[in-house]
């Protein structure tokens, strides 16, 4: 690794440290809401996927 590019990214790390307290709420909010809303998304794509499936199965009968 080059001297310039382990200098930025020892720069944004540090400044990503230091600016953390300012968008950690948000980063948790954001978690909390992806973690109700992932798992449901994730059973309607399931869904989906089962009934396209059938629909092709059938079609092909």
């Amino acid at each position: 690794m080059n001297k310039d590019m382990q200098n930025s990214l020892t720069n944004a790390t540090a400044g990503a440290a230091v600016a953390s307290p300012i968008w950690l709420p948000t980063l948790q909010t954001v978690s909390e809401i992806a973690s109700i809303v992932l798992p449901i998304l994730g059973v309607l794509w399931l869904v989906i996927q089962i009934v396209a499936k059938l629909i092709e199965v059938r079609r092909r009968d």
